[in-house]
Formats: C-alpha cells, sequence, structure tokens
C-alpha cells in the first residue's frame, strides 16, 4: 500500500495529468503520438500511460507556447532546444509575429468599423426619388476589374463596393473613403500588390436605387434624365457606390445602391474630355 500511495505520487495517470490542466485526454494521447510529451512508462500489457510528476512542467510550457500561437513542430524545436539561448531567440521571433498579426487584426478591426459607419451614414441619408448635387473630394478605390471577379476578391468583404456603367462597359473596385489610404487603413495581405486609384474630386448629381442590381440601369436612365431636366453637363460614367448589400442585407428588394455622375466643368464640355479620358492610367 505504502509503495502505491509512493507512486501514485510520483507518477499520474492519463487521466489524474489530464485533470490537473482541466484538458482532454485525447490530446495527451496526440501528443504522445507526435513525440511531443511521451509518458515516462507505459503498460505494455494494458496499454495505459503513467507520467512522472516532474512532466507537468513540460506540459505547462506546452500550453504556455500554445497560448503564443507556437504550432506543433516549434513547440517540439522549443522542448529539444540546446538551451536558454535558442528558446529566447524563439520567444523573441514568435514575439514578433504575434506584433504582425495584431497589427493585421487592428489594421481589420478599424477596415470593419469604417465600413459599419459608412452603411449607416449613407443608409440613413439615402431617400427614394430624390436627386442632388453634392460636392466630393478625391476618393480613393482599388480596382477589382470586371464583375466576375468581384465576389471572389476578398476586398469586397471588407470595403464597400464601387461600381463604374460608362454605356455597355462596367467595372467593380473597393471604396476606400474620402481620405487617401495610409497602411494603417491597409490589409498588408489583400492590398500588397494593389495599386491606389482615384475617383476625381467635383461637383454631382446624385440619386439611389433600391432593389436588385438587374435593375440599376433604370435608375441610372432616370439619372441622366434628371440631369438634362436640370440642363447639367455630365460625364458618360455613372459611379455606383454600394451601400447596402449582400454583405449586410439577406433580401435583394431591400439593396440600397448610390449613383453619381460628375457634372463637368466648361473646359471639359469644350475637349469632350470623359471620366476615363480625363483620369491618369492609375484613375481607373
Amino acid at each position: 500500500m505504502k509503495g502505491l500511495v509512493h507512486r501514485m505520487k510520483e507518477y499520474l495517470s492519463i487521466g489524474e495529468l489530464a485533470n490537473i490542466f482541466g484538458m482532454d485526454v485525447q490530446l495527451l494521447r496526440y501528443y504522445d503520438a507526435r513525440g511531443i510529451l511521451v509518458p515516462s512508462v507505459r503498460n505494455e500489457a494494458n496499454g495505459r500511460r503513467y507520467y512522472h510528476f516532474d512532466q507537468v512542467y513540460p506540459l505547462a510550457t506546452i500550453r504556455y507556447l500554445r497560448r503564443l500561437d507556437y504550432s506543433l513542430a516549434q513547440i517540439k524545436a522549443f522542448l529539444h532546444s540546446n538551451g536558454l539561448r535558442d528558446n529566447l531567440q524563439m520567444l523573441s521571433q514568435q514575439a514578433q509575429q504575434l506584433r504582425r498579426q495584431c497589427d493585421e487584426l487592428n489594421a481589420t478591426i478599424q477596415i470593419i468599423q469604417q465600413k459599419v459607419e459608412f452603411i449607416e451614414r449613407e443608409q440613413a441619408a439615402s431617400q427614394r426619388d430624390k436627386f442632388y448635387v453634392r460636392s466630393f473630394p478625391r476618393r480613393a478605390f482599388l480596382h477589382i476589374g470586371e464583375e466576375i471577379n468581384l465576389f471572389t476578391h476578398e476586398l469586397f468583404y471588407f470595403y464597400p463596393t464601387v461600381g463604374f456603367y460608362q454605356g455597355q462597359r462596367k467595372w467593380f473596385g473597393a471604396y476606400l473613403y474620402e481620405a487617401t489610404p495610409t497602411e494603417v487603413h491597409r490589409l498588408p495581405d489583400l492590398m500588397a500588390d494593389q495599386p491606389v486609384s482615384y475617383i476625381p474630386a467635383g461637383d454631382y448629381l446624385c440619386g439611389y436605387h433600391y432593389g436588385p442590381y438587374l435593375t440599376i440601369q433604370d435608375s441610372i436612365d432616370r439619372l441622366f434624365d434628371e440631369a438634362r431636366r436640370r440642363k447639367l453637363p455630365v460625364d458618360d460614367c455613372v459611379i455606383t457606390p454600394n451601400i447596402v448589400d449582400q454583405c449586410c442585407e439577406g433580401h435583394l428588394d431591400n439593396y440600397i445602391t448610390g449613383l453619381e455622375v460628375r457634372i463637368l466643368s466648361l473646359d471639359e464640355q469644350n475637349e469632350k474630355k470623359s471620366f476615363a479620358a480625363i483620369s491618369k492610367p492609375e484613375d481607373i
């Protein structure tokens, strides 16, 4: 009996070790199979595992490293490293990696919040059958391309979509709001190779389209009718920022899309320059 008591103090069954840490025994079996934490004693007759009490410490280290987002391969290397210097170097490298992830998460949070604020602001201002003139500064967007590229591009989910309709042509981008973007506003993995394009500043005749995108051409026609009624010389490219779309609304009839067409200056009228013509190569 004394020997048994002594053994229970020195060795822990897999269940006892799991209970200490509040973890599933299957995870300990997995660590055993991967050679990360191998039991000190294994009963060959019944396959039961027993861990020396000192193995509590490497298991605590494993849990700590998992919280630091170490991979299992990194944990194994850490536990079998040559000493303090190697482990401190690994910890320092992991800290740098976590800092980069934190920066990216903060950027993602900021972008999502910007999108929520944009939707709430523009949805509150929208009115059916209303046309008005609004002045815009130069606005930034990232070029996505044709409609077929839209839904498979991750930018579609993080930023409001902006469409460009020019006759039979239409193309799309990710709207970056009015301020020129800086690195802090970006998602590095999504935007690293994306050149920033710009919508020209100026006065725009604006309106709204309500409902599915399939009927947006009717609303665009009404916008041009309103421009003619007001005798406004306008560009032939209509800009359509999505306000309420499939990212936040499940019913097509509740979609809201902005309609904007730039009012041309006298010089632009004389030169007959359109949005595409006056834009620089990076200004789609």
